[in-house]
């Protein structure tokens, strides 16, 4: 009888984690939750804990509640389910920044990351590359636009060499020339600047294609995660910036394309669903039978359609790439930056199209700020989130 990976999910309650909760369910045979938690959402914990049974819980923010016998609580029990001794695999599921340290420590306890926290690699991409180089653990992408290259990339990831720059990539790759990453391009694919200059929260969270939570959605309307995702695409694979392209696919089918360097490129498809790369990213290098995703049909889905992104539409994807290319803390502060941006959306007290202004102003005041290691991180990104809180 096979033994079963041992999974920690970090953000269970949240929608990468309930998609996770699907998945592994689909599978006992293969895979049990040992440790779960989440950041506020005491109820929907509890009865997750209910259904799995796990040996360790931990709950981030509990309003100074009492908590079950045992519980974990703050942000210190993300690093304990991390490193518990009989987890094989973390599904990082956190939302933003809150995540890195979490995956810092799954990597040097030497476990496989299922990544689904982008900010870990855009806020300390050369942190994470040398825990994994001290830890001989390694990252997996979740996000199906980075799931879709590794796909594509099936046979041509070289192993990491031992003492190889950071800048090398987590998942190296061999012979390929460009990446093409797409977008669905939100809510606002066809709305004008002075139509966006208006938009309104209800608009910024209609998304056409996909079902997620409320900060990635507002990310997709402003193409920030696009900016996240490039970032990402250049800390895990080694691809220089000037060959990665960012193309709208307004169906969501094609997730993302390879060209290699004889011309020919790959593209991996399939149905908007989150469950294929959590999937994936579960049994890697390996792919489990599974029938829990609708089949992808080709004349159902047709015409599949490309568009060039409008940058002046949509000023955050550069503001975003500009800052990758500087490196340091600027890509930290980006995403700080834009962190507290959403958070003032989504309460009321900063409309949709101010977000580039308040990313801006961040880069702009903190931007150049080194990000050698996590304190110097953490302070580029603390001071990011005053400016913007305080942004008018």
């Amino acid at each position: 009888m096979s033994v079963r990976t041992g999974v920690a999910l970090l953000g269970a309650t949240g929608s990468i984690g309930e998609t996770t909760q699907r998945v592994v369910e689909r599978h006992p045979e293969r895979f049990h939750f040992v440790a779960l938690t989440a950041n506020g959402n005491r109820e929907g914990l509890t009865a997750a804990v209910a259904r799995w049974m796990p040996r360790y819980v931990g709950l981030v923010q509990d309003g100074g509640a009492a908590l079950p016998a045992g519980w974990g609580r703050g942000t210190q029990c993300l690093v304990e389910a991390a490193q518990h001794p009989e987890v094989d695999t973390v599904v990082n599921a956190v939302v933003g920044a809150a995540g890195l340290e979490a995956t810092l420590a799954a990597l040097r306890a030497g476990k496989r990351v299922a990544l689904a926290n982008k900010e870990s690699l855009v806020v300390g991409g050369a942190l994470v590359a040398r825990a994994v180089r001290q830890g001989r653990g390694e990252v997996i992408p979740v996000d199906s636009e980075h799931s879709a290259l590794l796909q594509c990339a099936a046979g041509r990831v070289a192993p990491i060499p031992r003492g190889a720059a950071a800048g090398a990539g987590l998942l190296p790759l061999r012979g390929v020339s460009r990446m093409i990453i797409t977008a669905s391009g939100g809510p606002f694919r066809t709305w004008s600047r002075e139509q966006i200059a208006g938009a309104q929260l209800t608009d910024a969270l209609n998304h056409p294609t996909w079902a997620m939570g409320r900060k990635i959605t507002i990310d997709s309307a402003s193409l920030a995660n696009k900016a996240l995702e490039v970032i990402e695409a250049h800390v895990l694979f080694g691809i220089p910036y000037d060959r990665i392209e960012v193309v709208v696919h307004p169906q969501s089918i094609v997730h993302s394309m390879l060209e290699f360097e004889d011309g020919s490129v790959l593209a991996q498809m399939g149905v908007p669903s989150m469950e294929l790369p959590v999937l994936y990213a579960l049994g890697y290098p390996d792919r489990i039978a599974d029938g829990g995703v609708p089949r992808f049909d080709p004349v159902a889905s047709s015409p599949l359609t490309f568009e060039a992104v409008r940058h002046d539409a949509f000023p955050t994807l550069g503001l975003g790439i500009a800052a990758g290319r500087q490196g340091g803390a600027a890509p930290a502060v980006f995403n700080a930056a834009n962190e507290v941006a959403v958070a003032r959306v989504l309460d009321g007290s900063l409309p949709f199209a101010r977000i580039p202004a308040a990313i801006d102003h961040a880069l702009s005041a903190v931007g150049d700020r080194p990000g050698d290691d996590l304190p110097a991180l953490l302070a580029a990104d603390a001071a990011a989130r005053s400016l913007v809180q305080e942004f008018r």
